[in-house]
């Protein structure tokens, strides 16, 4: 097979046993490679009944055709498990240089079932497999656990993938930290890895060449892409400034930059956003494989309470929660939270919105300083959330309760419409009054409130891929349709896997899918292979008891606000019809009709 190593990599932690098993060509062709064919994998091996947090529950590692290969962004990784944190599917897709050496080491793909009896980290060396003793990690940080492995293999630059003590004590938002801080973050497959006892995992790979079907071609085609794209304005922003150098544009041109937990409007985000970042205490940037953006940035806090060292700096997402959703304007705390979550090995997302709905039921006098263990948080002061992220990490006294998510908070404090998230899953920094079609993204994305299915906010800016008929409307408008085509194609791109913050047109993948693997795609083969695998992720769901009563989204997200959002409030309903008109779904029941499942090659599926 070209573009694919043919083999995936079995490991069981009960009993140690690791064993090989050959790629299935046909899925491979069906659903290309990481989050899809990772699903894919997923649906034989769980269902309703299984425990997120149990030996059964597996986690699978994924790398796609494009993973290893010259074209640009080409180190992404998929990481595919049932979520402990929304019960429903959970995957996440990650930049560093895992991937790669999965890649390079002569995998597709890792999969991990079982528990440790005691903690453990996996050793993976091209064919040499290999359970270690984790016992001097249990209870280190990301940091202390990346260097002493580093040390131990004897690599300098190994793929390894790590979690945090929030990991190991089952938060349930718990990221899995890739190398140099890139993060497998949403729905909690850091928790499912502690839940094996597994701290980590290390991969070397010596075989650095990934054959392809029209090599040349192939390369050709990545240079001509690289070229063409040096000048894209979002290429050059990422770089100069980071992810976090569109938090002004966000929240002063859109209002899309959620404040003060969703009540605020008029937050000006300047002084923590990926500009003065870059004046007053960037160092360096960093660069996932094969990646010409360079978007992750290298900061230093010299001196002072939150003082950090060299270390990654914050990206846009927790400027947003440990910034703006706290009204916090104190660069020097924003970038010492962000190093802290990282070490504990927590979603960003998640975990500032914990605290941040802590700071407003307080505020609003819905809970006291008594029911968060003597805690009294004020907007705009990053201490309080510290402090009560530190309990979370250690699951003690209420950060118990804080481990498991905003909605149970929300259950516990008479405040579920408050909660802001979609079937358990955080909602993130892209408020959908500043951008309408965020709105449905939310309510019917598969692992649930989730920016990456589809990520309206830079169409409806627009973006637009003439290829694929995708042209969006005014930001106010109900674009559901719309949404619909960009989650079909991120399901492409998350499975052929390359990242999001790169621009590549619908033609441009299929010649270059058909150049990596030699199997012919055109244009109607990527709209067509992007639907089946969002359906599969629908059908995976509808198996593990999705529910449309969940397609919604909270009360405290349909207020409207003035200033930029010019009060503006999505019709999620309206929104949801056109959703299913366009996908010809039942929307009572959620489900696809059988004509569909069956053109789409999915009729097997129960």
């Amino acid at each position: 097979m070209f573009a694919y190593r043919g083999r995936i990599l079995h490991v069981d932690l009960t009993s140690g046993n690791a064993t090989e098993e050959p790629l299935n060509a046909e899925f491979a062709r069906q659903f290309v490679g990481g989050a899809g064919l990772g699903v894919r994998m997923l649906y034989e091996m769980v269902d309703a009944k299984t425990d997120p947090l149990g030996p059964e529950n597996p986690l699978i590692f994924m790398t796609g055709p494009f993973t290893g290969t010259m074209l640009p962004t080409s180190g992404k990784s998929s990481v595919v498990s049932k979520s402990p944190q929304t019960g429903l599917l959970g995957y996440s897709t990650i930049g560093g240089h895992l991937g790669p050496d999965i890649k390079f080491a002569g995998w597709d793909a890792i999969v991990i079932r079982g528990a440790a009896s005691e903690p453990a980290f996996l050793f993976v060396d091209d064919s040499v497999v290999e359970l270690h003793s984790a016992d001097h990690l249990w209870g280190k940080d990301t940091q202390e656990t990346w260097e002493i492995l580093k040390e131990e293999t004897g690599y300098r630059n190994p793929g390894v993938a790590r979690i945090g003590i929030a990991g190991e004590n089952l938060v349930k938002y718990a990221s899995i930290i890739i190398d140099h801080y890139r993060a497998a973050g949403r729905t909690g497959l850091g928790a499912v890895m502690g839940s094996k006892k597994l701290k980590a995992i290390v991969v070397h790979g010596s075989n650095r060449k990934v054959d392809l079907a029209q090599q040349e071609r192939f390369d050709s085609l990545s240079k001509t892409i690289h070229e063409d794209r040096k000048e894209d304005a979002n290429v050059r922003m990422y770089g100069d400034v980071g992810t976090a150098g569109s938090a002004d544009m966000f929240s002063a041109m859109y209002g899309s930059m959620p404040a003060g937990y969703y009540t605020v409007s008029d937050f000006d985000p300047f002084d923590i956003s990926g500009t003065t970042v870059r004046e007053k205490i960037l160092v360096g940037k960093h660069a996932c494989y094969r990646c010409p953006i360079s978007c992750g940035r290298v900061i230093e806090v010299k001196e002072g309470k939150y003082a950090t060292g060299v270390f990654a700096g914050p990206e846009l997402e927790v400027t947003g929660t440990m910034g703006s959703l706290l009204l916090n304007n104190n660069l020097d705390a924003l970038a010492y939270a962000s190093k802290q979550l990282d070490l504990w090995g927590m979603d960003t997302i998640s975990g500032g919105n914990v605290v941040a709905f802590a700071y407003y039921l307080y505020s609003e006098g819905r809970i006291t300083s008594d029911d968060i263990d003597g805690v009294s948080p004020e907007w705009g002061e990053i201490d309080s959330a510290l402090i009560l992220l530190d309990k979370t990490a250690k699951r003690e006294g209420v950060g118990d309760l804080l481990a498991e998510g905003t909605l149970a908070m929300g259950e516990k404090f008479d405040a579920v419409e408050l909660a802001a998230q979609v079937n358990g899953l955080e909602t993130p920094m892209h408020d959908s009054r500043g951008f309408s079609a965020m709105a449905v993204t939310y309510a019917t994305s598969p692992r649930g409130a989730c920016h990456m299915n589809a990520e309206m906010y830079m169409w409806q800016m627009g973006t637009l891929d003439e290829s694929l008929g995708i042209e969006c409307k005014d930001r106010f408008e109900n674009d559901a349709d719309s949404a619909a085509k960009v989650q079909d194609l991120r399901c492409i791109t998350n499975s052929a896997l390359h990242c999001t913050f790169y621009p590549i047109f619908g033609d441009e993948l299929a010649d270059l899918l058909t150049l990596a693997t030699g199997w012919e795609y055109k244009v109607d083969d990527i709209k067509t292979t992007g639907e089946r695998i969002f359906t599969l992720m629908r059908m995976m769901n509808l198996k593990l008891g999705y529910d449309t009563s969940g397609e919604k989204l909270p009360e405290i997200l349909l207020r409207p606000l003035e200033g930029p959002t010019e009060s503006h409030v999505p019709d999620v309903d309206e929104q949801l019809n056109t959703w299913y008109a366009h996908r010809g779904w039942d929307r009572r029941t959620g489900k696809p009709p059988k004509k569909r499942l069956k053109e789409l090659g999915l009729d097997e599926l129960k």
